[in-house]
């Protein structure tokens, strides 16, 4: 059952990434890492498949998720700060604010920007 959603979602995925070449406002290289990362957990044949793609496989280098990372925290950080400054008005949740996205900041880096990451 779990390898069924796994890959479900892996193809709901790939179909949104390869949608996104596309269409500019929908991202495609995150979906692209999601599918592989669900495809690796659930089938390895449909993960070679993305892997050694010839759409897909560009989606996939080293740089490639560096680029994807950086989009991730200047996503997050306007978010962060679009919230603090429009949304929020208690100085104790804009504080938590700050601290989960200084959290946020550090997983980012640790596992985008990490050279043990492939």
């Amino acid at each position: 059952m779990v390898k069924i959603l796994l890959i479900s979602g892996g193809t709901i995925s790939l179909l949104l990434g390869l949608i996104g070449i596309f269409i500019p406002v929908l991202p495609t290289t995150p979906f692209v890492l999601l599918s592989a990362g669900l495809y690796a957990r659930s089938s390895p044949a449909l993960y070679k498949r993305v892997i050694n793609g010839r759409i897909t496989s560009r989606y996939l280098t080293r740089e490639t998720g560096r680029m994807a990372g950086l989009w991730a925290l200047a996503i997050m950080w306007v978010m962060i700060a679009l919230t603090a400054l429009y949304v929020v008005e208690e100085a104790w949740l804009v504080i938590l604010l700050i601290i989960a996205g200084i959290s946020g900041t550090v997983f980012k880096i640790h596992y985008f920007f990490r050279n043990k990451n492939k």
